[in-house]
């Protein structure tokens, strides 16, 4: 049996990108196949599971068609997972900070593929760093008497792995898969000096937004911000809210709520970008999706995705160094943006979709993650 260990899964929705990670996996993967989900039976505001669902019982789930099992928080759920694993059953660990959910798994089985999932950036270990220190040295520990395949979604990841973990011998390197790009890029008409932008992720001091309202604010030329989003952190939110309350600037925002992420490609595809001020990111599926659909999107530099500098960009990068966005590049990028005509934001349209296109048939994701989840044959 291969187990996959994910911190939140269906019918929660609102966990952003690890969510959409294993769905876009499962889909290469036959229903009712040997595959179960360990997940958990609340969402991360402890919103518990609607009726219906059992936590501590493996059950097929009806939509999905795959095995899921809810582990509850609480020791019933440790000794669910202790009695349903066996040493020879394979892990999938997705993410590494949920010790009550993934601790048990990596115990028992000494079959361990270990995805980060971007968790070893070092913005992140810098948040609670003593606890998260403490539990990764327990880690390197018990990793030494188990069989430990590590999975990385890019380049940058195996670093991070072996700076946090030392030097490992089987780090493979695989991208997370993005859901499939529309056919053709968006019939969109963009008029000049007009400019309507979205903001697509979880709203967390991490991905920039109290930036981007507050450049926003000193635009002397109207914006339109939409925002959707589940609130992670409540205070980080309020300091927002402030912003958004108390603005007497030319540009308007909207809190749109937590989006269904079947709708996402559908909503990024209605604006004139996406924008997202990330500190870091190892993949953003909401950047890939916005693509997808030829929707150009302004980034930090701190993401996988690479555009060659031309008059017509699939997107544009805002440099992140020393604790800071460069400003005046964001207000740049923007105000070219505002005045952009339709036949150069075509353009722009057109290689937004192309550069997913190329990116998503570069991949044959199907044997690549089955040759990982077959790494101990």
């Amino acid at each position: 049996m291969l187990y996959i260990s994910t911190e939140y899964f269906y019918p929660f929705s609102d966990a952003g990108g690890p969510i959409r990670s294993i769905e876009n996996i499962l889909q290469y993967f036959t229903k009712g196949s040997n595959i179960c989900i360990l997940t958990s039976s609340s969402d991360y505001n402890n919103k518990p599971l609607p009726i219906g669902y059992i936590a501590n019982n493996i059950v097929t789930d009806k939509v999905t068609g795959h095995k899921i099992a809810y582990v509850s928080k609480y020791l019933s759920g440790l000794f669910f997972s202790f009695k349903s694993l066996k040493h020879n059953d394979i892990v999938y660990i997705n993410g590494l900070f949920k010790p009550s959910l993934n601790l048990i798994p990596i115990l028992i089985s000494n079959k361990l593929i270990i995805c980060p999932r971007g968790m070893l950036q070092n913005n992140l270990l810098n948040q609670k760093s003593v606890i998260k220190h403490l539990y990764l040295s327990l880690l390197k520990f018990i990793f030494l008497f188990k069989n430990v395949q590590w999975h990385a979604t890019t380049k940058q990841e195996v670093l991070e792995i072996i700076e946090v973990f030392g030097k490992q011998k089987n780090i493979k390197v695989i991208s997370n898969i993005p859901v499939k790009p529309f056919a053709v890029y968006k019939n969109y008409v963009k008029q000049p000096q007009s400019l309507s932008l979205v903001y697509y992720g979880l709203i967390v001091e991490n991905k920039g937004l109290l930036t981007l309202i507050q450049t926003l604010k000193t635009l002397n030329y109207p914006v339109l911000l939409d925002i959707y989003g589940s609130v992670k952190d409540q205070a980080y939110w309020k300091l927002c809210l402030q912003e958004i309350n108390d603005n007497d600037s030319l540009s308007t925002f909207n809190y749109k709520g937590h989006a269904n992420p079947a709708d996402s490609q559908t909503i990024l595809a209605s604006y004139d970008a996406l924008v997202l001020l990330t500190k870091g990111e190892n993949f953003g599926h909401s950047i890939y999706e916005a693509l997808s659909v030829g929707t150009p999107v302004i980034i930090s530099d701190k993401t996988p995705w690479v555009f060659e500098e031309s008059a017509t960009p699939a997107g544009w990068f805002v440099n992140y160094a020393n604790n800071k966005f460069d400003i005046d590049k964001l207000k740049q990028v923007l105000e070219a943006l505002y005045n952009m005509d339709n036949n150069t934001y075509s353009l722009c349209s057109a290689n937004a979709h192309k550069y997913a296109v190329d990116f998503y048939n570069a991949h044959d994701f199907k044997a690549q993650y089955t040759a990982l989840f077959n790494s101990f044959n």
